[in-house]
């Protein structure tokens, strides 16, 4: 044989006396040893069985600190968000606030700015009424006893006892009164303390021409009255008094229960009717500069010629009052018109 097969045969043989000595010894190991070899194994997979609940667990802790940390970062960013939203709304307010800052010292420039002119207005036109005043005296030349006379309002009352009475038209007059503070006084000593709470008011008309009178209750909240007559063209005269507000009170030492305060002027009514002393055909006029009358006759007029077949005042007179006797309006003994009136008291 080469020396080559004979060396891998060498190198063999000595291989599988190896692999016999080592069974050998695996066939000679002791009881013990084997129970070393057991309790190697064991602990070898109680350790691989460790490993793998610690990789499990490790896992899910990891798996759980990863949700965590993803819950973390979306709470941050809510609160991220939230805040930015927060800035926000504190901008807006901040800028709102010094918009309207900014508009109210604006409003207030220009008030004040206006109060200002205004101002500045008022007191050129005071001094170009001073000046225009101060030039009006110049030119102007007063005496030197000049006084300036005072304004003062009229009174309510004069405190005195005083009835007047005016004709405001042929059948209407105006009546006023008052009673001063000493009258009122001495006749709460002569009638007592309640005399003007127990008593009222009155007026009494007197028609002198045609010798009637009538009475007229006021009250005490009034100082002024219109009086309605019937007959015009009259004279007439009032008086103040007063009479107990209840029948069954009755005033001491007085007759008639009526205590009279004080009389009126006597006024005569104005007629109510045209006057007719004679057939008047002309119409005079008179200039007031020159003194110079001119006579015209009342058929030239144009008004009455346009009216028809009217020539005078008695025919026009008649046109107006149809329905009266024109005959008695004309009549020179005519009441009305001589101061006798025709209206009798009913």
């Amino acid at each position: 044989m080469p020396k080559e097969a004979k060396e891998n045969q060498s190198f063999v043989n000595k291989l599988l006396s190896k692999a016999n000595s080592k069974s050998k010894l695996k066939k000679e190991d002791s009881p013990n040893e084997k129970e070393e070899k057991k309790a190697t194994k064991t602990t070898s997979k109680e350790n691989k069985t460790s490993k793998k609940v610690e990789t499990k667990t490790s896992k899910k802790s990891e798996k759980e600190n990863k949700t965590t940390t993803k819950k973390a970062k979306v709470a941050d960013k809510k609160d991220d968000t939230k805040k930015l939203k927060d800035n926000k709304k504190e901008k807006a307010k901040k800028v709102s606030t010094t918009t309207k800052k900014a508009a109210t010292t604006k409003k207030k420039s220009t008030s004040t700015k206006q109060k200002k002119l205004n101002e500045e207005n008022i007191e050129t036109t005071l001094e170009n009424i001073s000046d225009v005043s101060t030039t009006l005296r110049s030119k102007t030349a007063f005496p030197e006893d000049f006084s300036v006379l005072e304004y003062y309002d009229l009174p309510y009352r004069y405190n005195q006892t005083v009835v007047k009475v005016l004709a405001q038209t042929p059948t209407t007059l105006f009546v006023y009164w008052d009673i001063s503070d000493i009258d009122r006084e001495n006749y709460k000593k002569q009638y007592g303390e309640n005399f003007f709470e127990v008593t009222k008011p009155v007026l009494n008309i007197f028609n002198e021409t045609m010798n009637y009178h009538f009475e007229v209750d006021i009250n005490d909240f009034a100082n002024c009255w219109y009086l309605n007559v019937n007959d015009s063209k009259c004279k007439y005269k009032i008086e103040l008094g007063r009479r107990p507000i209840h029948t069954s009170v009755s005033i001491p030492s007085v007759s008639n229960n009526y205590v009279p305060i004080t009389s009126s002027n006597v006024i005569e009514a104005p007629n109510d009717h045209i006057l007719f002393d004679q057939k008047q055909e002309m119409i005079y006029f008179k200039n007031v500069k020159t003194n110079a009358q001119r006579a015209v006759k009342t058929a030239s007029i144009s008004f009455i010629r346009n009216m028809g077949r009217i020539y005078n005042i008695y025919d026009l007179y008649k046109q107006i009052y149809k329905d009266e006797n024109i005959e008695e309006f004309y009549d020179l003994s005519n009441p009305s018109s001589k101061g006798n009136p025709s209206s009798k008291f009913k």
